[in-house]
Protein backbone atom coordinates (compact mmCIF):
# COMPACT_ATOMS: atom_id res chain seq x y z
CA UNK A 1 0.00 0.00 0.00
CA UNK A 2 1.55 3.54 -0.80
CA UNK A 3 1.90 6.38 1.74
CA UNK A 4 -0.73 7.83 -0.34
CA UNK A 5 -3.57 5.40 0.79
CA UNK A 6 -2.50 4.53 3.91
CA UNK A 7 -4.65 6.43 6.43
CA UNK A 8 -3.36 6.88 10.32
CA UNK A 9 -5.91 8.22 12.65
CA UNK A 10 -5.01 10.75 14.92
CA UNK A 11 -6.39 12.91 18.00
CA UNK A 12 -7.72 15.86 16.93
CA UNK A 13 -6.41 17.61 20.21
CA UNK A 14 -2.75 16.49 19.07
CA UNK A 15 -3.51 18.18 15.91
CA UNK A 16 -4.93 21.68 17.25
CA UNK A 17 -1.72 21.62 19.72
CA UNK A 18 1.36 20.70 16.69
CA UNK A 19 -0.04 24.31 14.91
CA UNK A 20 -0.96 26.26 18.11
CA UNK A 21 2.50 25.48 18.99
CA UNK A 22 4.21 26.96 15.71
CA UNK A 23 1.99 30.02 15.81
CA UNK A 24 0.11 29.69 12.70
CA UNK A 25 -3.61 29.96 12.36
CA UNK A 26 -5.77 27.40 9.86
CA UNK A 27 -5.31 29.65 6.44
CA UNK A 28 -1.18 30.07 7.01
CA UNK A 29 -1.66 25.84 7.09
CA UNK A 30 -4.25 26.06 3.83
CA UNK A 31 -1.50 27.63 1.52
CA UNK A 32 1.00 25.59 2.97
CA UNK A 33 -0.74 22.72 2.30
CA UNK A 34 -1.89 22.02 -1.21
CA UNK A 35 -5.24 20.72 -1.75
CA UNK A 36 -6.45 20.89 1.60
CA UNK A 37 -9.38 23.38 2.61
CA UNK A 38 -9.88 25.45 5.69
CA UNK A 39 -13.02 23.05 6.04
CA UNK A 40 -10.72 19.84 5.98
CA UNK A 41 -8.45 21.17 8.63
CA UNK A 42 -11.46 22.31 11.52
CA UNK A 43 -12.72 19.07 10.31
CA UNK A 44 -9.47 17.19 11.20
CA UNK A 45 -9.23 19.20 14.67
CA UNK A 46 -13.20 18.83 15.78
CA UNK A 47 -13.15 17.09 19.33
CA UNK A 48 -15.30 14.41 17.90
CA UNK A 49 -13.25 11.01 17.21
CA UNK A 50 -9.90 10.73 15.52
CA UNK A 51 -9.00 12.25 12.39
CA UNK A 52 -8.04 9.65 9.70
CA UNK A 53 -5.09 11.49 7.53
CA UNK A 54 -3.12 9.92 5.04
CA UNK A 55 0.57 9.31 5.87
CA UNK A 56 1.72 11.57 3.20
CA UNK A 57 -0.55 14.52 4.56
CA UNK A 58 1.38 13.80 7.98
CA UNK A 59 4.68 13.66 6.62
CA UNK A 60 3.62 17.68 5.19
CA UNK A 61 2.16 18.52 8.59
CA UNK A 62 5.61 17.08 10.37
CA UNK A 63 7.44 19.80 8.19
CA UNK A 64 4.96 22.56 8.55
CA UNK A 65 4.86 22.29 12.22
CA UNK A 66 8.15 21.57 12.58
CA UNK A 67 7.49 18.22 14.69
CA UNK A 68 8.64 14.59 14.48
CA UNK A 69 6.34 12.21 13.02
CA UNK A 70 5.95 10.41 16.36
CA UNK A 71 4.29 13.50 18.04
CA UNK A 72 1.05 13.06 15.55
CA UNK A 73 0.89 9.49 17.32
CA UNK A 74 0.67 10.67 20.35
CA UNK A 75 -2.78 10.39 22.35
CA UNK A 76 -3.17 14.23 23.87
CA UNK A 77 -1.02 16.93 23.66
CA UNK A 78 1.98 17.06 26.06
CA UNK A 79 2.37 19.19 29.19
CA UNK A 80 4.75 22.27 28.12
CA UNK A 81 6.19 25.02 29.63
CA UNK A 82 3.76 28.15 28.84
CA UNK A 83 5.19 31.02 26.50
CA UNK A 84 7.24 33.95 27.99
CA UNK A 85 4.92 36.95 29.23
CA UNK A 86 4.52 39.40 25.89
CA UNK A 87 6.04 41.97 27.11
CA UNK A 88 6.38 43.90 23.46
CA UNK A 89 4.90 47.24 23.32
CA UNK A 90 2.86 47.81 20.19
CA UNK A 91 -0.12 50.25 20.60
CA UNK A 92 -2.86 47.84 21.89
CA UNK A 93 -4.75 48.20 17.53
CA UNK A 94 -1.29 47.01 16.38
CA UNK A 95 -0.15 43.99 18.37
CA UNK A 96 0.96 41.49 16.41
CA UNK A 97 0.93 37.31 17.01
CA UNK A 98 4.16 35.94 17.50
CA UNK A 99 6.13 34.77 13.82
CA UNK A 100 6.56 31.04 13.88
CA UNK A 101 10.16 31.80 13.38
CA UNK A 102 9.88 32.97 17.40
CA UNK A 103 7.96 29.79 18.37
CA UNK A 104 11.14 27.88 17.13
CA UNK A 105 13.30 29.93 18.53
CA UNK A 106 11.59 29.44 22.21
CA UNK A 107 11.69 25.66 21.31
CA UNK A 108 15.21 25.69 20.86
CA UNK A 109 16.11 27.86 23.96
CA UNK A 110 13.94 25.50 25.98
CA UNK A 111 15.79 22.71 24.50
CA UNK A 112 19.22 24.16 25.56
CA UNK A 113 18.05 25.18 29.08
CA UNK A 114 16.63 21.28 29.73
CA UNK A 115 20.27 19.91 28.31
CA UNK A 116 22.17 22.19 30.56
CA UNK A 117 20.08 20.71 33.04
CA UNK A 118 20.72 17.50 32.87
CA UNK A 119 24.34 17.85 32.00
CA UNK A 120 24.67 19.51 35.74
CA UNK A 121 23.34 16.16 36.69
CA UNK A 122 25.24 14.01 34.96
CA UNK A 123 28.22 15.93 36.35
CA UNK A 124 27.07 16.45 39.65
CA UNK A 125 27.55 19.95 39.52
CA UNK A 126 25.67 23.02 41.57
CA UNK A 127 25.18 25.75 39.78
CA UNK A 128 26.01 29.57 41.36
CA UNK A 129 23.53 31.81 41.44
CA UNK A 130 22.65 35.22 41.90
CA UNK A 131 21.41 36.08 45.57
CA UNK A 132 19.66 38.98 44.90
CA UNK A 133 16.04 39.21 44.10
CA UNK A 134 14.09 42.77 42.91
CA UNK A 135 10.75 43.86 42.39
CA UNK A 136 9.21 46.59 40.74
CA UNK A 137 9.51 48.70 44.18
CA UNK A 138 13.15 48.45 44.35
CA UNK A 139 15.36 51.68 42.79
CA UNK A 140 17.15 50.27 39.56
CA UNK A 141 20.25 52.64 40.32
CA UNK A 142 20.73 50.71 43.51
CA UNK A 143 20.12 47.93 42.14
CA UNK A 144 22.31 47.79 39.18
CA UNK A 145 25.29 48.71 42.14
CA UNK A 146 24.34 45.45 44.36
CA UNK A 147 24.37 43.47 40.86
CA UNK A 148 28.18 44.84 39.70
CA UNK A 149 29.21 44.19 43.07
CA UNK A 150 28.09 40.91 43.34
CA UNK A 151 29.44 40.01 40.00
CA UNK A 152 32.54 41.56 41.14
CA UNK A 153 32.64 44.39 38.05
CA UNK A 154 32.50 47.41 39.67
CA UNK A 155 35.66 48.99 37.67
CA UNK A 156 34.86 46.37 34.12
CA UNK A 157 33.77 49.61 32.04
CA UNK A 158 37.14 50.97 32.42
CA UNK A 159 38.31 48.29 30.25
CA UNK A 160 38.48 50.62 26.79
CA UNK A 161 40.65 48.92 24.90
CA UNK A 162 37.93 45.67 24.41
CA UNK A 163 36.09 46.31 20.89
CA UNK A 164 32.48 45.66 21.49
CA UNK A 165 32.48 41.87 20.57
CA UNK A 166 34.85 41.42 23.51
CA UNK A 167 32.86 42.60 25.93
CA UNK A 168 29.69 41.15 25.20
CA UNK A 169 31.71 38.14 25.09
CA UNK A 170 33.11 39.00 29.05
CA UNK A 171 29.25 39.89 29.79
CA UNK A 172 28.45 36.50 28.75
CA UNK A 173 30.58 34.58 30.23
CA UNK A 174 30.28 36.70 33.96
CA UNK A 175 26.77 35.80 34.24
CA UNK A 176 27.21 32.13 32.80
CA UNK A 177 29.69 31.69 35.78
CA UNK A 178 27.00 33.19 37.59
CA UNK A 179 24.10 30.72 36.41
CA UNK A 180 22.74 31.72 33.90
CA UNK A 181 22.90 30.64 30.14
CA UNK A 182 22.95 32.81 27.32
CA UNK A 183 21.92 31.96 23.74
CA UNK A 184 21.97 34.01 20.73
CA UNK A 185 19.97 32.48 18.29
CA UNK A 186 17.90 33.73 14.87
CA UNK A 187 14.39 35.24 16.67
CA UNK A 188 12.41 36.43 13.64
CA UNK A 189 13.15 38.37 10.60
CA UNK A 190 11.87 41.78 11.71
CA UNK A 191 12.08 44.10 14.83
CA UNK A 192 9.24 42.93 16.64
CA UNK A 193 11.70 40.83 18.92
CA UNK A 194 14.94 41.81 20.77
CA UNK A 195 15.21 39.05 22.67
CA UNK A 196 13.07 37.24 26.04
CA UNK A 197 14.19 35.38 29.09
CA UNK A 198 13.19 32.20 30.66
CA UNK A 199 13.03 31.14 34.24
CA UNK A 200 11.65 27.94 33.89
CA UNK A 201 13.71 25.38 35.88
CA UNK A 202 16.78 25.97 38.06
CA UNK A 203 19.13 27.80 35.56
CA UNK A 204 17.71 30.87 33.77
CA UNK A 205 18.21 31.41 30.18
CA UNK A 206 18.58 34.67 28.76
CA UNK A 207 17.96 34.69 24.22
CA UNK A 208 19.71 36.98 22.55
CA UNK A 209 18.71 38.30 18.53
CA UNK A 210 21.89 36.75 16.98
CA UNK A 211 21.70 39.39 14.06
CA UNK A 212 21.32 42.61 16.16
CA UNK A 213 24.60 44.71 16.18
CA UNK A 214 26.71 44.14 19.15
CA UNK A 215 25.78 47.11 21.12
CA UNK A 216 22.09 46.10 21.20
CA UNK A 217 22.86 43.13 22.22
CA UNK A 218 24.79 44.28 25.10
CA UNK A 219 21.75 46.30 26.31
CA UNK A 220 19.86 43.40 25.94
CA UNK A 221 21.31 41.23 27.86
CA UNK A 222 20.91 42.79 30.81
CA UNK A 223 17.68 44.34 30.40
CA UNK A 224 16.91 40.31 30.01
CA UNK A 225 18.78 40.07 33.44
CA UNK A 226 16.50 41.95 34.97
CA UNK A 227 13.40 40.02 33.90
CA UNK A 228 15.61 37.38 35.80
CA UNK A 229 15.52 39.19 38.89
CA UNK A 230 12.27 40.02 39.09
CA UNK A 231 12.07 36.32 38.42
CA UNK A 232 9.33 37.16 35.74
CA UNK A 233 10.68 35.73 32.21
CA UNK A 234 9.88 37.60 29.48
CA UNK A 235 9.64 38.11 25.32
CA UNK A 236 10.58 41.96 24.51
CA UNK A 237 10.77 44.40 21.89
CA UNK A 238 12.63 46.81 24.35
CA UNK A 239 11.14 49.87 22.54
CA UNK A 240 10.28 53.08 24.53
CA UNK A 241 7.68 52.21 27.12
CA UNK A 242 5.57 53.16 29.91
CA UNK A 243 4.99 49.40 30.65
CA UNK A 244 6.46 49.02 34.31
CA UNK A 245 8.51 45.90 33.75
CA UNK A 246 9.83 47.36 30.47
CA UNK A 247 10.41 50.64 32.08
CA UNK A 248 12.22 49.04 35.41
CA UNK A 249 14.25 46.79 32.86
CA UNK A 250 15.34 49.32 30.62
CA UNK A 251 16.23 51.73 33.79
CA UNK A 252 18.41 48.69 35.07
CA UNK A 253 20.30 48.30 32.04
CA UNK A 254 21.23 51.47 31.19
CA UNK A 255 22.37 52.13 35.17
CA UNK A 256 24.30 48.59 35.50
CA UNK A 257 26.35 49.34 31.71
CA UNK A 258 26.89 53.25 32.50
CA UNK A 259 26.74 53.93 36.42
CA UNK A 260 25.59 57.46 37.40
CA UNK A 261 29.25 58.29 39.18
CA UNK A 262 31.21 57.36 36.38
CA UNK A 263 28.83 59.02 33.56
CA UNK A 264 28.83 62.35 35.12
CA UNK A 265 32.46 62.13 36.08
CA UNK A 266 33.32 61.18 32.00
CA UNK A 267 35.13 64.30 30.49
CA UNK A 268 32.67 64.67 27.89
CA UNK A 269 30.09 65.29 30.08
CA UNK A 270 31.47 67.50 32.44
CA UNK A 271 32.69 69.67 29.79
CA UNK A 272 29.05 69.65 28.25
CA UNK A 273 26.60 69.72 31.17
CA UNK A 274 24.80 72.67 29.86
CA UNK A 275 24.65 71.68 26.05
CA UNK A 276 20.82 70.00 26.20
CA UNK A 277 20.67 68.45 22.74
CA UNK A 278 23.84 66.35 22.40
CA UNK A 279 25.32 65.88 19.39
CA UNK A 280 25.80 62.37 17.75
CA UNK A 281 30.26 62.82 17.77
CA UNK A 282 29.81 63.80 21.70
CA UNK A 283 27.58 60.72 22.12
CA UNK A 284 29.83 58.34 20.27
CA UNK A 285 32.70 59.47 22.60
CA UNK A 286 30.99 58.60 25.27
CA UNK A 287 29.31 55.47 23.93
CA UNK A 288 33.02 53.95 23.02
CA UNK A 289 34.74 54.38 26.58
CA UNK A 290 31.48 52.82 28.06
CA UNK A 291 31.16 50.14 25.15
CA UNK A 292 27.45 50.49 24.51
CA UNK A 293 25.47 52.37 21.76
CA UNK A 294 25.03 56.10 21.52
CA UNK A 295 20.94 55.95 22.62
CA UNK A 296 22.06 54.16 25.77
CA UNK A 297 24.30 57.11 26.70
CA UNK A 298 21.32 59.36 25.44
CA UNK A 299 19.07 57.91 27.28
CA UNK A 300 21.01 57.81 30.74
CA UNK A 301 21.55 61.55 30.28
CA UNK A 302 18.17 62.11 30.24
CA UNK A 303 17.19 60.33 33.50
CA UNK A 304 19.83 61.97 35.14
CA UNK A 305 18.64 65.62 34.08
CA UNK A 306 20.98 66.43 31.29
CA UNK A 307 18.52 66.48 28.11
CA UNK A 308 15.01 66.19 27.91
CA UNK A 309 12.63 63.46 26.74
CA UNK A 310 11.30 64.61 24.06
CA UNK A 311 15.03 64.93 22.28
CA UNK A 312 15.63 61.51 23.61
CA UNK A 313 12.85 60.31 22.18
CA UNK A 314 13.46 62.33 18.67
CA UNK A 315 17.10 60.10 18.43
CA UNK A 316 15.62 56.98 19.57
CA UNK A 317 13.10 57.23 16.61
CA UNK A 318 16.16 58.02 14.30
CA UNK A 319 18.53 55.07 15.55
CA UNK A 320 15.71 52.49 15.22
CA UNK A 321 16.71 51.07 11.77
CA UNK A 322 20.48 51.09 13.08
CA UNK A 323 19.76 48.20 15.76
CA UNK A 324 20.40 45.10 13.02
CA UNK A 325 23.81 43.91 11.79
CA UNK A 326 24.44 44.62 8.02
CA UNK A 327 23.48 41.67 6.09
CA UNK A 328 27.18 39.47 5.22
CA UNK A 329 26.28 37.05 2.64
CA UNK A 330 28.44 34.23 3.12
CA UNK A 331 28.86 30.46 4.25
CA UNK A 332 26.91 28.99 7.03
CA UNK A 333 29.98 29.08 9.50
CA UNK A 334 28.38 26.03 12.03
CA UNK A 335 31.19 26.52 14.40
CA UNK A 336 30.66 29.59 14.67
CA UNK A 337 26.35 29.12 15.51
CA UNK A 338 27.06 26.35 17.64
CA UNK A 339 28.81 28.22 20.38
CA UNK A 340 26.73 31.05 19.58
CA UNK A 341 23.98 29.17 19.87
CA UNK A 342 24.66 27.02 23.21
CA UNK A 343 26.99 28.97 25.14
CA UNK A 344 30.53 28.14 26.01
CA UNK A 345 29.71 26.99 29.29
CA UNK A 346 27.20 24.62 28.21
CA UNK A 347 29.50 23.48 25.53
CA UNK A 348 32.75 23.25 27.77
CA UNK A 349 30.09 21.06 30.14
CA UNK A 350 29.29 18.62 27.23
CA UNK A 351 32.86 17.74 26.25
CA UNK A 352 33.68 17.59 30.44
CA UNK A 353 30.95 14.78 30.49
CA UNK A 354 32.19 13.25 27.69
CA UNK A 355 35.54 13.04 29.28
CA UNK A 356 34.63 11.69 32.54
CA UNK A 357 32.39 9.13 30.08
CA UNK A 358 29.12 10.06 31.43
CA UNK A 359 27.83 10.29 28.15
CA UNK A 360 29.82 8.69 24.68
CA UNK A 361 30.48 10.69 21.67
CA UNK A 362 26.80 10.31 19.93
CA UNK A 363 25.38 12.02 22.79
CA UNK A 364 28.14 14.59 22.64
CA UNK A 365 27.14 15.01 19.31
CA UNK A 366 23.36 15.55 19.68
CA UNK A 367 24.07 18.14 22.63
CA UNK A 368 26.07 20.38 20.04
CA UNK A 369 24.02 19.71 17.23
CA UNK A 370 26.98 18.76 14.85
CA UNK A 371 28.28 16.10 13.08
CA UNK A 372 30.83 14.27 14.81
CA UNK A 373 33.09 15.41 12.25
CA UNK A 374 32.72 18.80 14.00
CA UNK A 375 33.67 18.34 17.22
CA UNK A 376 36.99 18.54 17.54
CA UNK A 377 36.84 21.93 15.17
CA UNK A 378 34.46 23.39 18.24
CA UNK A 379 36.41 22.09 21.06
CA UNK A 380 39.28 24.12 19.51
CA UNK A 381 36.99 27.34 19.54
CA UNK A 382 36.38 27.66 22.93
Amino acid sequence: MSNELFNVPIEPTVLKWARESIGLNIDEVVKKLKGVTTTTIEEWEKKNGKANLAFVQIEKLSTIYKRPLSAFLLSAPPKEAPLPKDFRTFPSDEKKPLHSKTYLAIRKARRFQYSIIELVKELDESSKKLSIKADLSVNPEILAEKIREQLEVKNFFSFTSFNKEAVLDEWIKILENNGILVSQISITKNKEIRGFSLINGDIPLIVLKRADATAAKIFTLFHELAHILLKEGGICDLRESDISHEKFCNHFAGAFLVPKNELLNHSVVKANKQIGEWPESLLADIAQDFKVSREVILRRLWILGLTTKEYYLYKHKEWESEYKEPFRRGKRNEIKICIQERGKRYISMAFDAYERKKIDRMVLSDYLGVTSDKISKIKESI
